[in-house]
């Protein structure tokens, strides 16, 4: 669970004629991004000597590939030869091209930054185009709003990059009954993202949970109905069963390193332990950092898990379904059953409550616990890595208020869409959404992160989910769409 930092490379490279050294712009640079290292947790590769030729062009890029960089910023301190980038291009998996102004805009010219950044990325295209090397331009002086708003996207999305390639995921029990859209290739997705699935049975957990002493489970049981605003569970001694799955869940984690979990709820539990989960993935997130898909869905808890770390908040995700639809208002709920962490609660909190569906129409229902509450309002970030992590949903939208507060459960109603970057209304989400096929399952984020969220797809060279606008007749993908 440890965080991994990017390792950002930097080096400037150009040429004896032009005035890189005269106008300190290595060091100017490799000080201001020691200042962002600082700022954003990632870690400084500097190569600080003057890079004026071809071979200490190479002695540079050796040096470089021994520290096992992630990202090159290969700086045009002034104009250089194209020769300089050859030894240079694969030193690191990901490469920011990067120029900077002239000091004068009139006169004799001194840097020329600006056309051997463009050389260079021509070169990537034309010399290079066997190789597909991804590669960002930036533009500015280090500490000037026009670079550091591009590099901090770029490092939050490339860290998150290098931190799902060392995520462990537990997936215990499987997949709930008939959610066949949530099958998905295990080496795939380890091939495309890095993260390591490793299967568990549910009932080991059970008996896992069932083996703590009752001195802690009633400490922590007090502690759990301390945070809620409310108590409505029928069973009280459900409260024991689902605190001490959570320190089962909590202490599996710790021990098999697991960074993420994703765990059947039903119908299982209730047959194995009388109990609806909810209320310990709930608390999962919200007091361990620690998140949990329900019903199973690995993709989904990838997805929550990529929310996560581009926030920088470990409670700050949960998994919801599209639940209704008000047209009118351009408004959708969005619910699930209790598992969401209380960061999203509004000033009512959050209430522990009997699950409004599991064991309502069963003689031994209703199970316990789940959470209630109504989402306040605040900006989000909907997401899935869906198809195998060959495509990415990339939604913003505003949590907003409501007289009508939705269905009893975790939820919010959801209004003001983005995809992509662009405005669109409810029906023409509905209707992209349906038409695509997407999983029925959203990963919700607090806080905008579609910028960092597009460039992990780039990166990552993941498709992006595409409009399909609403039109009353039949649309088909590969015929009319």
């Amino acid at each position: 669970m440890a965080k991994h930092k990017l390792r950002v490379g930097y080096v400037g490279v150009s040429i004896a004629t032009y005035y890189a050294s005269e106008y300190d712009q290595r060091q100017r640079a490799i000080r201001g991004l020691r200042k962002a290292a600082k700022e954003l947790d990632f870690e400084l590769v500097a190569v600080k000597d003057e890079v004026m030729d071809e071979d200490s062009a190479a002695r540079a890029a050796e040096y470089l590939r021994t520290k096992q960089i992630d990202l090159l910023m290969l700086q045009n301190s002034a104009c250089s030869m194209g020769d300089q980038l050859l030894p240079l291009v694969k030193t690191a998996p990901y490469l920011g091209l990067w120029a900077t102004p002239d000091p004068e805009m009139e006169g004799e010219i001194k840097i020329h930054s600006l056309v051997s950044m463009s050389q260079y990325a021509s070169i990537i295209k034309r010399y290079f185009r066997h190789e597909e090397i991804p590669y960002k331009w930036f533009y500015g002086h280090v500490e000037s709003d026009s670079f550091r708003n591009r590099f901090d996207i770029t490092v939050r999305a490339l860290t998150a990059v290098k931190n799902l390639e060392h995520t462990r995921i537990a997936w215990i029990g499987g997949l709930s009954d008939g959610f066949h859209d949530m099958i998905f290739d295990e080496r795939t997705l380890r091939s495309r993202l890095g993260v390591v699935i490793e299967q568990h049975e549910l009932a080991s957990i059970v008996e896992r949970a069932k083996g703590y002493d009752k001195a802690p489970v009633t400490a922590l049981v007090k502690e759990i109905k301390g945070a809620a605003s409310a108590i409505t569970v029928s069973e009280d001694s459900a409260f024991d069963r689902v605190t001490r799955l959570y320190m089962a869940l909590r202490d599996f984690a710790e021990e098999y390193d697991y960074d993420a979990l994703a765990v059947q709820c039903w119908s299982k539990f209730q047959q194995l332990y009388k109990i609806a989960p909810c209320m310990a993935y709930s608390w999962l997130g919200s007091e361990d950092g620690i998140p949990v898909s329900c019903e199973g869905d690995v993709p989904g808890v990838i997805s929550m898990h990529l929310l996560n770390l581009l926030t920088g908040k470990p409670q700050s995700s949960t998994l919801l379904d599209m639940t209704a639809l008000d047209p009118e208002t351009n408004a959708m709920l969005m619910w699930h059953c209790g598992v969401s962490p209380r960061h999203f609660a509004n000033d009512d909190g959050i209430k522990w409550v009997d699950h409004v569906t599991l064991g309502r129409k069963q003689d031994d229902g209703p199970y316990g616990v789940a959470g209630d509450q109504v989402f306040r309002p605040q900006q989000t970030t909907v997401t899935y890595v869906g198809d195998d992590a060959s495509s990415l949903l990339v939604l913003k939208t505003d949590i907003v208020e409501r007289e009508q507060n939705g269905f009893d459960g975790t939820r919010g109603w959801f209004s003001e869409f983005q995809l992509n970057k662009e405005p669109l209304d409810l029906m023409d989400l509905i209707n992209t959404l349906t038409v695509r096929g997407h999983e029925h399952h959203y990963a919700v984020g607090q806080g905008d992160v579609t910028s960092e969220l597009l460039e992990f797809a780039a990166w990552k060279k993941m498709r992006l989910i595409e409009k399909v606008p609403y039109v009353d007749y039949l649309q088909l993908e590969g015929v009319n769409v």
